[in-house]
């Protein structure tokens, strides 16, 4: 990826959702991490966390609250 090409998605990415601004950021602040401590992913590791990302944004991971919920039901039990 290029400069251009990279100037181009942050300017696009000024229209996204707060959500996916966020994460942008954080995924930044990842490979800012990574470079500092001197280690990288797999391929294989990437597929994982992009795969985790993609049910996250569908709804396929339970919010805290949704958690708490489920133990705080089967606790009473």
């Amino acid at each position: 990826m290029n400069s251009t090409a990279l100037r181009e998605v942050l300017r696009s990415a000024e229209n996204w959702s707060a959500e996916d601004q966020e994460e942008l950021v954080r995924a930044a602040q990842y490979i800012e991490q990574r470079k500092k401590k001197g280690f990288d992913l797999t391929a294989d590791d990437w597929k994982i966390i992009e795969a985790r990302l993609e049910a996250a944004r569908l709804g396929g991971i339970a919010s805290d609250d949704e958690v708490a919920a489920v133990f705080g039901k089967h606790r009473a039990a």
